[in-house]
């Protein structure tokens, strides 16, 4: 009877140790020129690398891993300055290579039919890379050589072409794996921006099987942006189209310097030069000895400037304005940076941006630069 409840305990603890090391990894194998070297198991998201484990190799390259994954995803080595990237989940997997080897293409994945996979999938994404920057590498030297734009045009059409039927690749093995690992990195080469519901719809398909998932996570933050983006985008446009020569220019009122409100509309009456500015923008600095220029030409005239400014920062503001000797009163800013109310009212996507208002608030000229704007005034004023 001893001898059977010696057996089962024998068998229990083998059993708990198969169901141990059913849940921790195991990554070893040999990196051939490697000798005593501190090697380091890192975890890789699309925002930050993350140090997961180390471990030292022996005389002849030899390592070893063991332990419990963070979570299923992309993981490398790192050592002597250089990585071997691998998918990694909780099991065995054995990685082979050579130091002085090309890192991905002489990478040997034994045991984890995920993780050689996930290497063909880094091989696809390198071999389309270096097929593109051959375009780019062509382009460039043709450009140097003197080319034609129509022949620049043709090596264009090229890329874009190559880069579509890409795309189309990557969309077409993302639906055909089961891997969504593997799924989630070949989004990762989509622009989202244009292809949102596509890369949102594969993401709800990974999450039922992993939920938590980090990848997933910060794609659909990265989505977000983009349709944030989009629609930012396109309130602008809309706004600009409707900011146009001829219509009613908007009021607003904001904040000058010394904190006191003033509307573009306490400025009718006068040929106002509406500029949007800021005095991180070199084009607007280069610009302004001209709009001082024809200040001082005009002024005497009914001709003024009210200064909209995109800075975060009031110092960095009011120091531009004296540099550039921004003679004029009337100089307003909310601090937000590109979220200037005025400037996303007006449609502002880039500065110098600047539109020339009448006495009566109707707009009658946008961008005016140099002489456009010094022909403009003396059109309107005389």
């Amino acid at each position: 009877m001893k001898k059977y409840l010696f057996l089962l305990f024998i068998i229990g603890i083998g059993l708990s140790a198969c169901n141990e090391d059913k849940d921790m990894y195991q990554l070893s194998g040999q990196i051939e020129g490697l000798n005593n070297e501190e090697l380091i198991l890192q975890f890789i998201t699309f925002n930050q690398i993350t140090d997961f484990d180390t471990t030292t190799s022996d005389e002849d390259g030899n390592y070893l891993f063991k332990g419990k994954v963070k979570e299923p995803g992309f993981y490398r080595i790192a050592g002597n300055g250089k990585y071997w990237m691998i998918r990694m989940d909780n099991e065995k997997v054995e990685m082979n290579a050579k130091f002085d080897d090309d890192l991905l293409e002489k990478m040997e994945i034994i045991g984890s039919e995920k993780a050689i996979y996930f290497q063909e999938v880094i091989r696809f994404f390198i071999d389309k890379q270096n097929e593109l920057a051959l375009y780019g590498q062509e382009f460039q030297n043709k450009q140097m050589a003197g080319a034609s734009m129509e022949e620049l045009k043709g090596i264009e059409n090229s890329y874009l072409t190559a880069e579509a039927a890409m795309k189309k690749e990557i969309k077409a093995k993302a639906k055909q794996t089961d891997d969504p690992i593997a799924g989630i990195y070949l989004l990762s080469g989509i622009n989202s921006a244009e292809d949102i519901e596509f890369v949102k719809g594969k993401l709800n398909d990974y999450s039922r099987t992993m939920p938590n998932s980090t990848y997933i996570t910060e794609m659909r933050e990265k989505i977000k942006a983009d349709e944030d983006a989009i629609a930012q985008q396109a309130a602008m446009e809309a706004a600009s189209k409707k900011i146009d020569i001829g219509t009613i220019a908007p009021d607003f009122t904001q904040k000058t310097p010394q904190g006191v409100d003033l509307s573009l509309s306490s400025l009718q009456g006068q040929v106002v030069l509406l500029d949007f500015w800021a005095s991180w923008c070199k084009p607007c600095r280069i610009e302004n000895p001209a709009i001082v220029a024809a200040y001082n030409k005009y002024k005497s005239k009914g001709f003024t400037v009210l200064s909209v400014s995109l800075d975060k920062q009031r110092n960095a503001w009011m120091n531009a304005i004296a540099q550039d000797g921004l003679i004029w009163p009337n100089h307003v800013s909310d601090l937000q940076f590109w979220n200037n109310a005025a400037a996303r009212e007006y449609g502002v996507s880039s500065i110098p941006a600047a539109f020339l208002i009448d006495e009566n608030g109707v707009i009658i000229g946008r961008d005016l630069r140099g002489n456009a704007l010094e022909e403009k005034l003396a059109e309107v004023l005389g």
